[in-house]
């Protein structure tokens, strides 16, 4: 297959998928403060069981080596979250990205069967309770007390992260929380940005043109304390940059989404559709869906036209940069990601992931990170 662009084609690697993000359900257990759900008006709902073991094979047989159970809902809230690991992790090297209040409840199976377990923790004080509505912290440390102890009874040693979206309000925590992810028996911290979905979180963000001052201060001290108790911190971006410095972690890193509906999204920013803040302006992200594989195999969505062509506009950064434009604050373009200026259809054009402002666990990071990684 070749792609025509810019006035020539262009030979595209068709490599199978390496990576997926299976979303079970886009249920929760809780209501966070800045939960994409709260600026959506989707159906909720999980996957059924007989497209789960359809979406397992079908990862499996397209090549897919690394899965995470993850999405926009939370993971071990699915109803049948225990087969959903038992049969996985027959094919996959499993990662869970959990808000941890059910940790100790599959503390044996989680310990047995998955690799990677990302805890989502944006504080250890009592600011955790004021922005994870009914969450008890002290549950979700003593699940990952559990995992420890269930997994040193199997002779495993558990790879625990703790994932931690910065805002103004948790920023000058993250030493001392670095300190409290270590006590708590995590081995590496991955640090994100806040998507705002409201109008109200919006002024908590500390990114853009001009990072909020505070920001290289306290990572500097975040950085010793981690030094210290040798645990692992992934840093994201805080400066809008263009050019070479965008960087899409599931294209480059072949991954796809399998949403709860079986329908295929090429990352988590285009895999549902809600509403974000973003310099001052209210964005609708739309969602992107190139086939469900529930009507298709896989590898026949992977390999159509349209999905390949999407991937190869994004390695090749053949989208225009709205962040940093002169007309953003006016341009009707940027209120959707549905096209652009250069009439690109699904649009990447102000993604915070492609800038490394927002972190979401990959493989590369959680594998590969040795102490400090600023980004990939």
């Amino acid at each position: 297959m070749k792609i025509r662009l810019l006035g020539g084609w262009y030979q595209p690697d068709l490599g199978p998928p390496a990576e997926a993000h299976l979303e079970l359900t886009s249920k929760c257990n809780l209501s966070c403060r800045f939960c994409y759900r709260r600026s959506w008006s989707e159906e909720l709902g999980e996957m059924e069981l007989q497209h789960l073991k359809a979406a397992l094979r079908e990862l499996h047989e397209a090549g897919v080596k690394v899965l995470w159970l993850s999405g926009y809902g939370e993971p071990t809230y699915y109803t049948h979250f225990q087969e959903a690991v038992d049969q996985a992790s027959r094919w996959f090297k499993l990662g869970l990205v959990t808000n941890g209040t059910m940790l100790e409840e599959y503390s044996k199976l989680i310990a047995e069967k998955i690799r990677w377990v990302v805890v989502s923790i944006e504080s250890f004080t009592s600011l955790y309770q004021e922005l994870r509505e009914g969450a008890s912290l002290a549950k979700v440390r003593e699940g990952m007390r559990s995992i420890m102890e269930a997994a040193s009874s199997a002779g495993r040693t558990p790879a625990i992260w703790i994932s931690m979206i910065l805002m103004k309000s948790n920023l000058s925590e993250l030493p001392s929380s670095i300190e409290e992810a270590s006590k708590s028996g995590a081995i590496g911290v991955i640090l994100s940005n806040l998507i705002p979905t409201s109008e109200a979180m919006a002024s908590q963000v500390l990114y853009g043109s001009d990072p909020d001052s505070k920001v290289h201060e306290v990572l500097h001290e975040a950085r010793r304390k981690a030094i210290v108790h040798n645990l692992r911190i992934v840093e994201p971006e805080f400066k809008y940059r263009t050019g070479t410095g965008r960087y899409c972690p599931f294209i480059e890193n072949n991954a796809l989404v399998v949403n709860w509906d079986t329908s295929v999204s090429p990352c988590l920013m285009l895999s549902h559709t809600y509403g974000m803040w973003l310099d001052g302006r209210r964005r609708t992200v739309k969602r992107a869906a190139f086939g469900s594989i529930a009507e298709k195999p896989l590898k026949d969505i992977w390999s159509t036209e349209s999905y390949v062509k999407f991937r190869v506009l994004v390695k090749l950064g053949q989208f225009p940069s709205c962040n940093d434009c002169q007309h953003e604050e006016y341009c009707a373009f940027f209120e959707t990601t549905e096209h652009d200026c250069w009439g690109n259809s699904p649009s990447c054009a102000s993604c915070l992931y492609y800038r490394r402002i927002v972190q979401c666990p990959m493989r590369y990071l959680v594998e590969h990170v040795r102490l400090i990684r600023e980004y990939p």
